[in-house]
């Protein structure tokens, strides 16, 4: 008994610990300049997270990347066989690049729109409320999401450039690193607004932290 009221002492405790830090860096964020001091407006750019099949290399830029490389914006993107790719924006949303297929992404560090040029090959584009997305091909526009509502375009070419829209072609060309990334299940993973790489450092971290509770030390019951 005394063993088991240590646990939960100990958990109590852990969990009061990070309500607190979270509490103390945003009133850190929240405090006012000191006397006379201006503020700076830094601008921040942002870049796509990629993520490819099963961790193989794509091309960005002419160079080979993998999963976890920075995508800036203008970056030119090739999947080669058998390798499908996810670039994820943030708040923006994501696109979905099928293998065999090249683009070329464009993205506003504000937040305010995507394009996908689309020169060979399927994309998908999944943009968030509030942002304009637009898929264009060589020949010219091809479709547009919902600058408002947000949405999703799904396009795949034909060799003489001639489109299918929306038809799940994409999807059926295997466009995405995987096949959660682009489909129903895809739309329910972590919130566009938190980084990937922020939330699953925060998962990381609590889950060390009860780790070490439940685990540290492992001692045997002691006598009541």
């Amino acid at each position: 008994m005394k063993y088991r009221s240590r646990k939960i002492s100990a958990i109590v405790a852990f969990i009061v610990a990070v309500a607190i830090s979270q509490t103390y860096i945003l009133v850190s964020f929240a405090e006012p300049l000191p006397s006379g001091a201006t503020s700076a407006v830094v601008p921040q750019s942002l870049m796509g997270i990629l993520s490819t099949t099963n961790g193989k290399a794509i091309t960005v830029n002419g160079a080979n990347a993998v999963s976890g490389a920075s995508i800036p914006s203008g970056a030119v993107i090739e999947t080669p066989a058998g390798v499908g790719a996810t670039i994820r924006l943030g708040a923006l949303g994501h696109v979905c690049i099928a293998p065999n297929s090249k683009i070329t992404l464009e993205f506003d560090a504000q937040g305010k729109f995507v394009n996908v040029l689309l020169s060979a090959g399927c994309a998908i584009l999944r943009t968030s409320q509030n942002v304009t997305g637009t898929l264009n091909s060589l020949q010219g526009a091809i479709g547009k999401t919902d600058s408002i509502k947000g949405g999703s375009i799904d396009v795949c070419l034909k060799a003489d450039q001639t489109a299918t829209i929306n038809q799940g072609a994409a999807v059926d060309a295997g466009a995405g690193a995987s096949a959660l990334d682009c489909g129903a299940a895809g739309a329910a993973a972590i919130p566009a607004t938190i980084p990937p790489a922020l939330a699953i450092a925060f998962i990381g971290g609590g889950a060390a932290g009860l780790y070490v509770l439940f685990r540290g030390g492992n001692p045997s019951p002691s006598g009541p």
